[in-house]
């Protein structure tokens, strides 16, 4: 996919910059990790560097904290870091299938199905034993697959003292647990990172970029994060670890006795042992700081990505028409992350900048029209940027109605093929009764083939087997499987109402940013270019308006909800209509303050003026 320019503009100043400031702040958050790591391990082994002289010692703990950083932060952290910038264009727009199971389906067919979980599990193994080796002077047994006769750590039964070194190796268990401890929390973090989107990125608007040093900036993030990020790293790691442990102490430990058979070595029925206490408490507490170590290092990586990847850049200085590359990133819709980016420089624009939006009101009557076939290639800056900002707010108005009159339809076509299905059965079982008492030795088929092979006939037939409310079930069996399978096959409100709303950041800028231009032209257009569209910009604010109150009182909820499941019922509570209904709000309220006194003149439909006066009568 071709970079817009807007993008191309964006990577070549503010964007690059903040990717090298990412990449020299997260090298030093995780050099400060592994340091504190490695000198608390210092101080509970104390007694082991009692007898190094104090230079000695401090070049110790300096070489191994950078060998260790070199191993995490290369090896270990770097890929992951590649791996989000290839996933930046996909942090936006939160494209979400109507149901678990389409979602699994379509991961299937994506590299990053695979690549993420492996990437992640090769980080997770660097970073675990980089660890282990931090703390190898004193546990070497995590060093070594296999232990020797007449290594220190290898156990001799009592029966065979005398001729120990003659027995073969013995599996070292505690090198088995801590690698399968650190693989497996690979492939469960990248799986819960893929299915979870963990990858998306959460846009703040506040007030422009941070006028602070770098230093002042991490003390702020410090104060902002550091208790959410070190809570969400404990609980992560921990909640992994215990699940891990509870496996090991009820089934690693059962099958032990026979796994080294499974080993293809002479003799191993007779010969070979494995160390295999039933609980390890010192295993168990290094595998689980093992664990928050790792996450720790990740979640410096998504917080810091985050905060960096998500703060207003500025194109101003690169281009000669900073309004044709500010468009150009309106329009990017094939890169959201970039039209994400555009919409929030307009929006600081709009709030904070007169200067450059007095630049926008005069920007009209340009030889070079805007390229933008839609509009009609509009010479205003004005008209394009208001027009771009419009067709967001309308769009999102005719997706949560075209969503409303889609789930009617599929209602109303399931309820005709369900009574249609029915009937054919009856006829089916009349067919063959009417066979059998002919005594006519002939297969029976069901009068209509077809039927089988609709896609709907088998959900609609689970549906009336083990529906909540109408099921014919008994009630157990159709808890267990609303339980569990439904999950899988329901097309959930939620997750479609995400599908609706899935620019939803962009369209929060947008309206703010309209809004705010809007009324700044009161005392900042000297042309009178934005008079002509007020009117406009108080309709599609409306609609939008009216659209989602009506999507958010009646939402369309699925076959599989409590209720009859082929009647149009409502009752959910989702956040998103919400969240945009309070934006329109206060931006109906802002725009009717500014113009209140020149209200006489914005001409609007009488379906509007309603909707507006009682917005007003609630407000007072």
């Amino acid at each position: 996919m071709q970079t817009s320019t807007y993008g191309l503009a964006c990577g070549s100043t503010e964007l690059g910059k903040t990717r090298n400031m990412f990449l020299g702040v997260s090298a030093g958050c995780v050099y400060a990790i592994i340091a504190f790591s490695r000198f608390i391990i210092y101080m509970f082994q104390g007694r082991e560097n009692y007898c190094m002289e104090y230079s000695e010692l401090y070049v110790t703990f300096f070489l191994d904290t950078i060998i260790a950083f070199l191993k995490v932060y290369i090896i270990g952290l770097l890929p992951i870091i590649a791996l989000r910038k290839v996933l930046i264009q996909d942090s936006v727009r939160r494209n979400t299938p109507a149901c678990l199971l389409d979602e699994l389906h379509t991961l299937m067919y994506k590299k990053r199905t695979y690549i993420t979980p492996l990437i992640y599990t090769i980080s997770s193994i660097i970073i675990g034993w980089t660890y282990f080796d931090l703390i190898g002077v004193s546990y070497r047994r995590t060093r070594t697959m296999f232990l020797y006769p007449g290594t220190e750590d290898f156990w001799c039964p009592s029966h065979r003292k005398d001729n120990c070194k003659g027995l073969l190796p013995m599996i070292n268990e505690h090198y088995l647990i801590a690698l399968f401890h650190t693989a497996i929390l690979g492939i469960w973090y990248g799986c819960d990172f893929l299915l979870h989107k963990r990858y998306m990125l959460t846009f703040n608007m506040t007030k422009s970029k941070y006028p602070f040093s770098l230093l002042k900036e991490l003390l702020i993030i410090w104060n902002h994060k550091f208790n959410i990020f070190v809570w969400s790293t404990l609980t992560t790691a921990l909640y992994f670890s215990m699940i891990l442990w509870f496996i090991k102490l009820f089934i690693w430990n059962a099958i032990y006795e026979w796994l080294p058979n499974l080993i293809f070595l002479h003799n191993t029925a007779i010969y070979y042992w494995m160390r295999a206490s039933w609980f390890d408490v010192q295993l168990f507490n290094r595998t689980v700081v093992s664990a928050i170590f790792t996450v720790m290092c990740w979640s410096v990586i998504d917080l810091l990505i985050e905060h960096f990847f998500t703060r207003i850049h500025f194109t101003i200085g690169v281009y000669m028409d900073p309004h044709a590359i500010l468009i150009d990133g309106l329009h990017s819709y094939q890169q959201p992350y970039y039209q994400q980016l555009a919409f929030l420089e307009l929006w600081h624009i709009a709030k904070f900048d007169p200067h450059r939006r007095s630049a926008i009101y005069a920007d009209f009557n340009r030889k070079r029209a805007f390229n933008c076939a839609k509009h009609n290639n509009p010479t205003s800056a004005w008209a394009e940027i208001s027009r771009s900002c419009m067709d967001l707010i309308l769009g999102l108005a005719s997706s949560a109605q075209n969503e409303i009159k889609k789930q009617q339809t599929r209602k109303l076509l399931l309820k005709k093929k369900y009574e249609k299905f029915r009937t054919m059965e009856k006829n089916a079982l009349k067919e063959k009764e009417r066979k059998i008492v002919g005594h006519k030795d002939l297969e029976v088929k069901m009068t209509a083939e077809t039927m089988t092979k609709d896609q709907d006939y088998w959900g609609m037939k689970l549906l009336e087997w083990f529906h909540p409310v109408t099921g014919n079930c008994p009630c157990f069996m159709r808890k267990i499987y609303y339980f569990f399978a439904v999950p899988l096959l329901k097309r959930s409100i939620e997750r479609r109402t995400k599908n609706v709303f899935k620019d939803l950041y962009i369209t929060i800028c947008a309206i703010q940013a309209l809004t705010a231009l809007t009324v700044k032209s009161l005392n900042e257009d000297k042309h009178g270019i934005v008079q002509c569209d007020i009117a406009n910009v108080f309709e599609s604010i409306l609609d939008c308006l009216m659209s989602l109150e009506h999507y958010s009182k009646d939402p369309p909820l699925d076959e599989w909800d409590v209720g009859d499941p082929f009647v149009f019922t409502y009752s959910s509570v989702l956040s998103d209509p919400l969240i945009v209904i309070n934006v329109l709000k206060d931006a109906l309220f802002g725009l009717t303050k500014a113009f209140y006194p020149h209200m006489d003149y914005v001409k609007l439909s009488s379906i509007h003026y309603d909707r507006l006066n009682k917005l007003l009568n609630e407000g007072l």
